[in-house]
């Protein structure tokens, strides 16, 4: 049976065992707060996010940090509304039914917990809808119940078609979508635990094959790591760096997209020392694009792999007698940001263009200090 989720989230849980623990003092915060999870309690709550976290807060002394990233992914952002009534449950177990509900966990910190997204909310890649917590939710609770016929292995066609069937058999809406890459194998095996949810069972194929999944709407889409990865590089970001370290600009971008970049070992320190800190303007700009400017200024390069994103510079080490290539242009890109082109970059033809305006420009010059009547103490070069 499919849970309801409307406009309010509702969740109603009842434990008969009740396990009495008495909240102690105690110098270390992080012990303190954990004895806390453990108290038992009866919460009827009904609110926007911030207020219902505040007020468990309030009962349980249970300081609740939620980050901004959570709230970027939740259907109606910080006015996503929450009714749970919880009986006789520790707040542990009260903060795990809830924040499931929402595609989130909660992580014990020293002062508290803190919300965080789960990896298949991460996935969807923009705010997720109801229908797609709801499928998250349902994915969670309901248990594979199948296994392969004797002697045949557990392959990722098998669990996708096992999948599928379960949901069939449920009369559930949610439809399985297996895009198929060509570099992924679907006869693959993989091993699953006994008694496994529908969750688990995807879990584990994303563990040990190179696919993984996410939520769309009524579907639960199946393919490759590198499409996957690809699609989180789209999602777009809208964040001024003014003269930013280069290696804060990668963490940042790095973050927003959900994807692990992975870099070559030396990367960044052949990164010229001019070009280590850069200004990009994004404006509701895909990820994917920042990393296309920041090649075109440092020199790094990327690659999609299933793992994440690698990065390598692609400038071998100078000699160091070598001395760098002149800047002949200065290259004005759409979002704001600057690109240096240095001689040895522009293809023949180019470069003899460059020359032909610079001439060209000497000669106005050369006008215009006649014009000012302005006699300089040095006569022009052989250039002319």
């Amino acid at each position: 049976m499919r849970h309801a989720f409307f406009a309010a989230l509702l969740l109603s849980i009842s434990f008969v065992a009740i396990f009495p623990v008495t909240l102690a003092r105690a110098q270390d915060s992080s012990a303190a707060v954990s004895e806390a999870l453990d108290k038992v309690v009866n919460l009827d709550v009904n609110g926007i996010m911030p207020q219902v976290m505040k007020k468990i807060t309030d009962q349980t002394a249970v300081p609740i940090e939620i980050p901004p990233r959570v709230y970027d992914l939740l259907p109606w952002g910080e006015q996503t509304n929450i009714k749970a009534t919880v009986k006789n449950q520790t707040v542990r177990q009260a903060l795990t039914a809830i924040t499931r509900k929402l595609g989130l966990n909660w992580e014990l910190g020293p002062q508290g917990v803190k919300l965080v997204p789960r990896i298949p909310l991460e996935r969807i890649g923009r705010r997720a809808t109801i229908q797609e917590l709801e499928t998250l939710d349902y994915l969670d609770t309901t248990p594979l119940g199948a296994t392969p016929a004797p002697g045949k292995p557990t392959t990722v066609e098998w669990v996708i078609n096992a999948i599928d069937k379960k949901l069939a058999e449920n009369k559930s809406p949610i439809a399985v979508e297996f895009r198929v890459h060509d570099k992924t194998q679907p006869d693959q095996s993989i091993s699953l635990q006994r008694n496994a949810t529908l969750n688990d069972a995807l879990k584990e194929l994303t563990k040990q094959t190179d696919f993984t999944w996410y939520a769309w709407g009524p579907n639960v889409v199946v393919l490759s790591k590198e499409d996957q990865i690809a699609r989180q590089l789209d999602r777009t970001i809208t964040r001024n760096f003014n003269g930013a370290d280069i290696a804060q600009v990668l963490a940042e971008l790095s973050q927003a997209s959900g994807v692990e970049f992975n870099l070559e070992p030396g990367a960044l320190q052949r990164v010229p020392a001019d070009f280590r800190r850069i200004t990009l303007i994004l404006g509701n700009a895909k990820i994917r694009e920042a990393l296309e400017n920041i090649r075109g200024v440092t020199g790094l390069d990327y690659i999609i792999k299933p793992g994440g994103v690698y990065l390598w510079n692609q400038n071998a080490p100078a000699p160091a007698a070598t001395t760098p290539s002149p800047i002949v242009a200065t290259l004005q890109l759409d979002n704001g940001l600057s690109v240096f082109l240095r001689a040895n970059d522009l293809p023949p033809d180019i470069l003899e263009y460059v020359e032909h305006k610079k001439t060209a420009e000497y000669k106005r010059l050369r006008q215009q200090m006649k014009d000012d009547k302005f006699v300089p103490t040095t006569q022009p070069s052989a250039t002319p």
